[in-house]
């Protein structure tokens, strides 16, 4: 009888102690909410939430990246701003909202452009070249493809070999300096083995020597474009100038396709 008693006696204490903290934190909760700070944030929040955008599936086969979303994470930002104890929308922290269709869950599918609304291009140049070096020394990020072992991180470079060895021996090198960020370059719909688990990459513009006449025309946001060899320095300049005249940003292609703006 007395050990029953005692039992109850430690169930009460228990519950006495949960029922405690559970208050204690609903308490803390409703000071925390009626904070000046705290309450500017709640006022905010709402007006500066953003949805998210799903990417755009095309024919099961390919993919136009979305964008991702954010909100405030109220918490975050109120512990931000207690140090000064003054609302400060610069301190403002943001939870970034995942698309619900997002190229995170659909890497088998080929990424034909980049979103629109990023205002932006990306070039995509054969090997090392003139024309890539010459983008380099007039500070655009761009890519290079590269096909053997042969590095120059001047560039965002894409590993474009087929040959098993060296593509695995280019890519031990590029996750070695961290300079690797799984993109796969693809001309048609057929993707190589070695490009599993990667974001594949088709261009939706291809410029040479042959075409920059009618090409450079189509040239609009999210564009990927692959730059043959056979362009001159003249004719490049000409595909910049309509660039900049579409008020277009020059990114490398990791930049490009990410869903966070």
């Amino acid at each position: 009888m007395i050990i029953i008693k005692k039992y109850f006696e430690y169930i009460g204490i228990i519950g006495l102690c949960l029922l405690s903290f559970y208050y204690t934190e609903k308490v803390a909760l409703f000071v925390k909410n009626k904070n000046p700070i705290m309450r500017s944030i709640n006022e905010v929040k709402e007006s500066l939430y953003v949805s998210s955008i799903n990417s755009t599936i095309i024919d099961d086969i390919y993919i136009i990246p979305g964008l991702s979303g954010k909100e405030i994470n109220a918490d975050l930002s109120f512990s931000k701003m207690q140090e000064k104890s003054i609302f400060d929308e610069e301190k403002l922290v943001y939870n970034q909202i995942k698309p619900t269709i997002s190229i995170e869950d659909n890497k088998d599918k080929i990424i034909i452009r980049g979103n629109k609304e990023k205002r932006s291009v990306s070039l995509i140049f054969e090997s090392k070249n003139d024309l890539a070096k010459y983008m380099h020394q007039n500070n655009y990020k761009v890519n290079v493809l590269i096909s053997k072992e042969e590095y120059d991180f001047n560039y965002e470079l894409i590993n474009n070999s087929n040959n098993d060895k060296i593509y695995n021996n280019i890519e031990s090198f590029l996750n070695k300096k961290k300079k690797n960020n799984n993109i796969c370059f693809v001309n048609n719909t057929k993707v190589p083995e070695l490009c599993k688990d990667k974001y594949l990459i088709k261009p939706s513009l291809e410029i040479s020597h042959s075409n920059i006449s009618t090409e450079k025309n189509k040239v609009d946001s999210g564009e990927i474009i692959y730059v043959r060899n056979t362009l001159s320095l003249t004719e490049l300049n000409i595909l910049l100038n309509q660039i900049q005249y579409k008020d277009l940003k020059i990114v490398p292609v990791s930049e490009l396709i990410k869903e966070n703006k």
